[in-house]
């Protein structure tokens, strides 16, 4: 048996390029499925850029679509240095079109296959059926409020009062989504495959198919709609005295938005009498459990999120820094009672089920906190991470969390300082075990309002209705598996929803910049640094990258710390949470970066 041959040097090294050239065509995982990209001209080439992933820009094959300059695509790699072009998506000057592009780009697959969607429109015949065992709660005034672009309704809300005992009585209406999507079947797979719905600013991809997500599992207004309801009898005090859980038939009479029932709070529009009296009951309810939360050590912070703006075609027009409306504490405190009765419930009666935990930070991590805070010159509670008890780490979390929420100092960035405190907490995840929840300060936690766009409110369903004789017993040998899946999808929906609020971010500030002009100057806050340079949130809603290259006068260094970047010479510092003025040098607006350097006049 002969030998084969062996190649040259100048063969072998030819073969490893283009091995390198493929694998940079390909995904990161490996995979070879469509990757977005954007088409460039260099010279007299057209190539195409991946947009999305890491990688060189290679040139297309003749066959398939003729992009031009600034046209986004999908592709595959075909051979050699050579990309095959499948479709030209749109262009990098149309939001719609790039987000469009990431969902295809970060997803394993959009749209539903004709399996799922023939078990959808069978289901959807469901809605019709009469269940005599549902409570028929359509008497009750009933009304959902979500965002304003929002079809998806999971959650609705009624009161109501137990005369006898002298109670309120609050009921929590959520999707009953079990009863369309029964474990193993296709709709199942397809939604535990993507685990959750993922949200960017002109659409959504949702984890089951719009006839369920927007139609008959939706709480939609005038319709009758089936769902499970949590009915919590509470005292004066607003504690929980009683509590149920049944399936039930409910018809929402009112559809708000966050911003509405703000107004309503405010008297700026006029309430409808049967809202009113709802609101009446429910608005210091509201407020009860807000200040129990608080009282038993939960963590109030909140990093701020951009909130957009539509025109009347759909377009966005706008966007500004999310406020922390009584409208958003109305809603959230009801929906976390909720998850928190069920979780109590199924744990008390030892089912098996999924929770919503969050660790306690590592003592270490929150050490580092107080030491970047400390050499900020900011003051910090006393801790030592060696001998730190539970009760310590709780302690010493909720007052830097309060000191920096209530009392951030003149000349410091609250967004810089907030952003530092969520960085030492532990990440919330899905787990069979139940640890509790740290930020929430609840020994029991569990997601079940949101069975529309999140899996695992689904299972916590399923658990719930089966130990109640109204559902079939789930599978409970891969709850842990499942649950860890989950945990990971929410990692990957939330790295995408990020990266498209940036997008939709960069798209706005260049329509602004060629509208405005670009030489002008915005207050700035250094939120982190790497030694290449500083992150700057700017105009409080977009964020930059300042490279220390372009710092003037000296060469800067990141300092022991991590805190600041120190000139060499000079000793000039560029520290987290100072503010700046920066004036905006690019912005890729496909890609959602911005490049800043430093305003002439500062």
């Amino acid at each position: 048996m002969s030998r084969p041959k062996r190649l040259s040097r100048s063969a072998r090294k030819r073969a490893g390029t283009l091995r390198a050239e493929r694998l940079q065509a390909m995904r990161p995982d490996g995979s070879s499925r469509p990757m977005a990209g954007l088409a460039v001209r260099r010279g007299r080439h057209l190539e195409i850029e991946p947009l999305f992933q890491s990688g060189t820009a290679l040139l297309p094959t003749r066959e398939g679509p003729k992009p031009t300059p600034g046209d986004v695509v999908l592709y595959t790699y075909s051979h050699g240095r050579r990309v095959r072009v499948l479709q030209i998506v749109g262009h990098k000057g149309v939001l719609e079109d790039v987000l469009g592009a990431l969902l295809t780009d970060s997803l394993e697959r959009r749209g539903f296959d004709s399996r799922v969607l023939s078990e959808a429109a069978e289901v959807t015949a469901w809605d019709q059926r009469v269940d005599h065992y549902r409570a028929d709660l359509r008497s009750l005034f009933t009304f959902t409020v979500d965002p304003e672009s929002a079809r998806d309704f999971d959650d609705a809300l009624s009161f109501g009062h137990d005369a006898e005992a002298d109670r309120v009585v609050l009921y929590v209406h959520i999707a009953d989504v079990s009863y369309f999507v029964a474990e193993g079947g296709e709709l199942d797979r397809e939604a535990l495959r993507r685990g959750n719905s993922v949200y960017v600013p002109t659409g959504v991809e949702p984890m089951l198919p719009p006839q369920l997500s927007a139609g008959v599992c939706s709480l939609a207004p005038g319709v009758p709609r089936k769902a499970v309801t949590v009915e919590m009898h509470l005292d004066k005090e607003a504690r929980v005295q009683k509590v149920r859980f049944y399936r039930s038939l409910v018809e929402s009479d009112a559809r708000l938005d966050y911003g509405e029932l703000e107004q309503m709070f405010r008297d700026e529009i006029p309430v409808p009498r049967e809202l009113s009296e709802s609101l009446a009951v429910g608005r210091p309810l509201a407020r009860a459990l807000k200040a129990h939360r608080l009282e038993r050590g939960a963590i109030q912070i909140e990093s701020a999120e951009p909130d957009f703006h539509f025109d009347s075609g759909g377009e966005i027009e706008s966007a500004r820094p999310a406020q922390e409306l009584e409208s958003h504490e109305f809603i959230e405190d009801f929906m976390l009672l909720a998850n928190e009765q069920v979780a109590l419930f199924l744990e008390r009666a030892h089912v098996p089920c999924v929770y919503r935990v969050h660790d306690q930070p590592d003592p270490f991590n929150l050490d580092r906190l107080l030491s970047v805070l400390s050499a900020l010159d900011l003051p910090t509670p006393v801790f030592d991470p060696m001998s730190a008890t539970r009760k310590d780490v709780r302690r010493a979390m909720r007052e830097t969390a309060e000191w920096v929420e209530r009392f951030t100092p003149k000349g410091r960035s609250k967004a810089a300082l907030t952003q530092q405190v969520l960085r030492a907490q532990s990440r919330a995840v899905y787990e069979t075990e139940n640890i509790g929840h740290f930020g929430l300060a609840l020994a029991s936690y569990c997601h079940f309002t949101s069975p529309i766009r999140r899996y695992p409110d689904l299972l916590v369903h399923r658990a719930l209705l089966a130990h109640l004789d109204v559902g079939p017993q789930p599978e409970t040998s891969t709850l842990s598996e499942w649950a860890g899946h989950c945990s990971r999808m929410e990692r990957e929906a939330a790295k995408v929803e990020l990266k498209a609020d940036d997008i939709a971010l960069a798209h706005l500030l260049r329509r602004r910049l060629e509208k405005e002009g670009w030489h002008r100057p915005f207050e700035g806050q250094i939120l982190s640094l790497v030694h290449a340079g500083a992150f700057v949130l700017f105009d409080e809603l977009y964020e930059g990258f300042l490279p220390a290259r372009h710092l003037p006068g000296d060469y800067y260094e990141m300092n022991d710390a991590e805190t600041a970047l120190v000139g060499r010479r000079t000793g000039a510092a560029f520290r987290v949470a100072d503010f700046i003025e920066v004036e905006v040098a690019a912005v890729d607006e496909a890609r959602g970066k911005v490049d800043l350097v430093l305003a002439e006049e500062y």
